[in-house]
């Protein structure tokens, strides 16, 4: 295993990591699995070097948190992992604040994972989406009290908008609040929409990226492949039985160009697909860490394998001209060649 710094937090993590959504019973087929297959889940990530898990209060309804501390605690391995999880979806249909942004949601979902989890303190907490309504401020200080308490080490912030995430930023530097030290977003070779506005907000502030769905919920792993025409995903995986992809449309062309593409070149490398498009993704200097989403032990070591690529620059070009999509307004301002008119050459001031 390799490791990477958390942004500019002093904490250091696995470059690739675990995402246990799947850890439970109560989510349905391709969603979870057995107590015992669990523990060996995170046995294995543990035994191949990876320190960092990442779960949510509504993953199999709680289960998810339950055991992923219970596991933690029979390996004694507490001490030398960071955990995070996340609150912001309801958890209770019958109660409209079992959900959002606000104080007392926020305090009381801490001390329910807490007390799931089995663990005296959050590494990293995150909200798992913005309400629309909540304003950052509440959040913010409410986060600030929580760290103080000594319940939370630190705030992350997953799946906002860029300027929400721009308003919290600064809103915590100019209050005297911890900043949010991560932000955690959907990134993959289909989705790259976060290149334009989250990649040079990262590298001016520090805050560390960590990149949910690396594989487009298996849709890179190259178990499928597509047809447009027919509007047919053919395979054997949790896309063919659930037909979720997430943020992914799997019949624009940019997804059939890119499943090709990894085909090809997992027959030129000797890689598999899954692996190439995970080494994609770790070659972004700005990605502090990659969640991985498994279902099983043997499939988390095929994909641990990426850390030992270092994909060459052909490899690189070829996966970026495949994954191409065009560049929208603000951002055809910003290109090297319009630069020109304002620097006077193609070289344009560091970010940062």
């Amino acid at each position: 295993m390799r490791y990477r710094q958390l942004g500019r937090t002093g904490l250091k993590v696995s470059s690739l990591s675990l995402g246990v959504a799947t850890l439970g019973s109560r989510w349905g087929d391709r969603w979870t699995m057995s107590r015992p297959d669990a523990d060996h889940l995170i046995g294995t990530a543990l035994d191949r070097g990876i320190n960092y898990f990442d779960t949510a209060n509504v993953y199999n309804q709680g289960e998810s948190e339950s055991w992923l501390g219970a596991a933690l605690a029979r390996l004694s391995a507490r001490d030398r992992v960071l955990v995070s999880t996340k609150f912001g979806y309801r958890t209770d249909p019958r109660d409209p604040n079992s959900g959002g942004c606000s104080r007392g949601t926020m305090t009381t979902s801490v001390e329910r994972s807490l007390g799931r989890l089995g663990l005296d303190h959050i590494d990293l907490l995150y909200v798992h989406l913005w309400d629309r309504v909540t304003p950052a401020e509440e959040t913010l200080a409410a986060a600030a009290d929580l760290v103080t308490a000594g319940k939370v080490r630190y705030l992350g912030l997953s799946n906002v908008p860029g300027w929400y995430a721009g308003r919290a930023d600064v809103l915590a530097q100019w209050h005297g609040w911890p900043r949010p030290a991560a932000l955690q977003l959907n990134y993959n070779l289909l989705v790259r929409a976060l290149e334009g506005e989250f990649l040079p907000f990262v590298r001016h502030t520090g805050t560390a990226l960590v990149s949910w769905g690396p594989l487009a919920n298996g849709l890179l792993s190259g178990r499928y492949r597509i047809d447009p025409e027919r509007r047919q995903v053919t395979g054997a995986g949790r896309v063919t039985v659930s037909f979720t992809t997430g943020d992914v449309d799997p019949f624009t062309p940019v997804a059939t160009r890119v499943l090709d593409r990894l085909a090809d070149l997992s027959a030129e490398t000797g890689h598999s697909p899954a692996q190439l498009a995970l080494a994609w993704v770790l070659a972004r200097s700005e990605v502090s860490t990659v969640l991985l989403g498994v279902s099983s032990a043997g499939q988390l070591a095929e994909n641990l394998r990426a850390v030992e690529l270092t994909l060459a620059p052909e490899v690189l070009a070829a996966l970026d001209a495949a994954s191409e999509v065009p560049i929208e307004h603000p951002w055809t301002f910003y290109t090297d060649e319009l630069q020109t008119l304002v620097h006077g050459s193609t070289s344009t001031p560091d970010e940062t």
